[in-house]
């Protein structure tokens, strides 16, 4: 009896599963594929893939002592397993091995934006070697949110969709604004929401503050909210051109970001400010980068930097790190910045068992009974309604 050959794996991590998923649904198109070579050599020098903006190679080059070993025996023709946690995702045939140069890599990656907290993290993962080759992946998440667009899209006969990329961490007021001037002139919205937990918030707990305030303040039956599978390649200030890309190709036609982000790397070109996505091409999309909006002392109220007429001695940001900031005191934010259900959301994921420690102190302090055991979140809730009290 002939003993059939094992095939060589090579191991990668979710990132890099999401990143070829992606690609094989069409997301990251025109790029249709891992790139050899004389593709890389392309898009190094000219930041573009077909006539379409692509700010850096995609190319698998997984990391670890076995994969690399496994990459060194390859032959060309050999076909071989592709791994995530032990478990084959997918197969590939190998038609190129090739050096890699790492810190040329990670510079494009991250856009040249060295001091970026997720350099050092995206460098270590990084192989000495690239391999290309027709590849076919197990994937069904991608697939499934664009037939749900798709679907969405046909339901509401929506010729005018646009896409944002909601990190909400945590969701406030001026991002209620921004989605409620979306949707004045699209007939359909998509919140894509990066899952990704090693931010200051869950993607759990982000995605039940953000369905809270578009069931609670914002006509639904026009928004999606759907998962972004966070990835090293949106890392770095070539996540604009990326998540615009992503939006055109799930069936977006506008862009919404905004010009306070860090990600736009503004420049000055003579006398006129430019962003990254004054140098975009071949992406067919309306995009449109909105100002500063913050909260005005004098206006009492929020409003836009280019049309409030006060100084900025009159203006408070609207920063989520300060929000947090006060959340982890757990000091609620004034209602001016976030609604107070998702404080007491965040609250009580920050402080899960306060409210029992400080029961007698708050039944002696409120006005009904069973407060408690309508949970952790009701009793922020309730709390904060005694700061109105005159």
């Amino acid at each position: 009896m002939d003993l059939i050959e094992k095939k060589k794996q090579i191991h990668i991590d979710q990132e890099a599963f999401s990143i070829l998923e992606m690609v094989k649904e069409g997301i990251l198109a025109p790029v249709s594929g891992l790139m050899n070579q004389e593709q890389i050599k392309e898009v190094n020098q000219t930041g573009l893939f077909n006539g379409c903006s692509f700010p850096a190679p995609l190319i698998l080059s997984p990391n670890g002592r076995r994969n690399q070993e496994v990459i060194k025996s390859l032959k060309i023709g050999e076909e071989i397993d592709i791994c995530v946690q032990k478990n084959k995702v997918g197969e590939m045939v190998i038609e190129e091995i090739f050096p890699l140069n790492k810190d040329e890599r990670i510079k494009k990656i991250m856009g040249g934006d060295m001091g970026h907290p997720d350099t050092a993290r995206i460098y270590q993962r990084l192989g000495n070697f690239g391999i290309y080759g027709d590849y076919t992946i197990n994937g069904t998440k991608i697939k499934a949110i664009k037939t749900l667009i798709q679907e969405k899209i046909k339901t509401l006969k929506a010729k005018k969709i646009c896409g944002v990329m909601l990190n909400a961490n945590p969701i406030h007021m001026v991002h209620e604004k921004i989605l409620q001037e979306t949707l004045m002139r699209n007939d359909m919205l998509i919140i894509f929401l990066p899952h990704h937990n090693n931010w200051l918030l869950p993607y759990s707990l982000r995605l039940k503050s953000v369905q809270y305030v578009v069931d609670n303040f914002l006509p639904s039956h026009k928004i999606l909210i759907v998962p972004l599978d966070y990835t090293y390649l949106l890392a770095g200030q070539n996540r604009m051109i990326l998540n615009a890309l992503i939006c055109k190709n799930y069936g977006c036609t506008e862009f919404v970001a905004s010009l306070g982000s860090s990600d736009l790397s503004t420049f000055y070109e003579g006398n006129q400010i430019c962003t990254i996505m004054d140098k975009i091409q071949g992406i067919k999309l309306d995009i449109k980068l909105l100002s500063e909006y913050i909260y005005c002392d004098t206006c009492n109220t929020i409003k836009n930097t280019k049309i409030c007429p006060h100084g900025p001695h009159h203006h408070i940001a609207y920063n989520s790190k300060n929000f947090f900031e006060l959340l982890k005191m757990g000091i609620m934010p004034p209602e001016v910045f976030i609604r107070r259900e998702v404080s007491a959301m965040i609250l009580a994921h920050l402080f899960p068992n306060q409210p029992k420690k400080l029961n007698k102190l708050y039944q002696d302090l409120m006005t009904q009974n069973g407060l408690i055991q309508e949970g952790d979140e009701r009793f922020y809730e309730r709390l904060s309604y005694l700061y109105h009290v005159k």
